[in-house]
């Protein structure tokens, strides 16, 4: 049965991060990234709003300036990059921008636009969409019908509307790690896994790669043709320290622009060196991009399955890099995803092409989630099965947007 509601209509303007060149030219690694984390392009806003910028560059930010409605309404010189603004009780659009400024002249940038809120039209309750894979003493099973499955949400059993299986496309970041420490042949075969993965791909698939260390060394757009994704390979080279948040964050952040199956299949040891965001801010984006998050865990030198080295550095305790490390695997596990730890090079390849066989025998369920907030709650989801026997792995829960 639908409700007459009022519906919420927007139109959105994104602006990606851009540079902008002084005299001479800007070197490629002085790139400054903008993202605006808050407001939401999909959302009204009215009365008092926080402004959250996530910048991320290699060189030292020298001011962050916020616009409102193409006037300044304030600058900051350090993270974190909030600012409370109040844009009045009118209902229309607001356009919201943030620049930031470099010490070597280099700018980055964003924009959105909130939309206004629309009165006497009719909304349906958003279809929630879980990604299940179901294995049994490590295989995977297929096979399964609509009927195996359970789905509960806040303990309280749901009817599945939606059946599908792995035929659902889906839109992927290859986020591959590309410091120093991948030097030679680690990230020549990386750079292999990747090309075997986007390859592999079928018509409907959309890629994305994007190479990082301290900083993105190459990027591609997002595009279902493989030769695209995988031009221009030869040329990367490993240096740098390695910035694992920044880019794991922006990579939910591009994703959030897509629809349907969204998944980040991250190479890297797991060893963040650089960033300035923490693990925390990225289990907060991960939590409310719904988008799956595979690891394939690249060997460390000294390291085990399960712990780190005994790492430390000037402005990291080796508690701090165990606790940033193990919020990573709880991440990942949190959102249905998987870590794959690599006993050596030659399983990398393997380790992609597992995973595109992954994706290929998942179990998309569907559901109307009951009495939404709307309050920013975290939903627990539980999936089970007929079958006890059987183990099976989807996302933990969403947020009550």
């Amino acid at each position: 049965m639908r409700r007459h509601v009022p519906r919420l209509l927007f139109a959105v303007a994104l602006i990606p991060a851009t540079i902008v060149v002084g005299p001479g030219a800007v070197r490629a690694e002085q790139e400054i990234t903008v993202s605006l984390d808050n407001p939401h392009p999909f959302q009204p806003v009215h009365g008092q709003v926080e402004m959250v910028a996530v910048v991320v560059s290699e060189q030292e930010i020298e001011r962050v300036a916020f616009y409102v409605d193409d006037v300044m309404v304030g600058e900051l010189e350090s993270p974190p990059y909030r600012l409370p603004v109040d844009v009045g009780q009118e209902n229309r659009e607001h356009r919201f921008q943030v620049v930031a400024y470099g010490i070597s002249g280099a700018t980055g940038s964003t924009m959105l636009t909130t939309p206004r809120f629309r009165v006497d039209d009719e909304i349906s309750v958003d279809l929630q969409q879980l990604y299940v894979t179901v294995s049994h003493n490590g295989q995977r099973v297929s096979g399964l019908e609509r009927g195996h499955f359970t789905v509960l949400d806040q303990e309280q059993r749901q009817k599945i509307v939606t059946f599908a299986r792995g035929e659902v496309p889906f839109t992927a970041v290859v986020l591959v790690d590309a410091s120093i420490s991948m030097a030679g042949d680690k990230l020549r075969s990386a750079l292999a896994g990747a090309r075997a993965f986007f390859t592999a791909m079928r018509t409907l698939d959309e890629g994305k790669l994007l190479v990082f260390s301290d900083r993105i060394l190459h990027t591609t757009p997002f595009t279902t043709f493989p030769e695209v994704l995988t031009a221009g390979l030869g040329q990367v080279r490993a240096r740098g320290g390695t910035a694992l948040n920044d880019h794991l964050y922006l990579a939910l952040k591009r994703l959030e622009e897509r629809q349907g199956r969204r998944v980040v299949v991250l190479l890297s040891d797991g060893v963040d060196s650089h960033s300035v965001l923490t693990m925390t801010d990225v289990l907060s984006k991960a939590r409310r991009s719904q988008a799956m998050i595979y690891w394939l865990r690249v060997p460390y030198s000294g390291a085990t399955e399960t712990e780190l080295p005994d790492l430390a550095s000037a402005w990291r305790s080796s508690e701090d890099y165990r606790r940033e490390f193990e919020l990573l695997r709880s991440t990942v596990e949190e959102n249905g995803g998987r870590i794959r730890l690599l006993a050596s090079i030659e399983e990398i390849e393997v380790a992609f092409r597992e995973i595109l066989a992954e994706l290929r025998e998942q179990y998309a369920l569907g559901y109307y989630p009951p009495l939404l907030r709307h309050d920013g709650s975290w939903r627990k989801v539980e999936v089970r099965l007929l079958r006890p026997e059987l183990e099976v792995r989807c996302r933990d829960g969403y947020i009550d947007f």
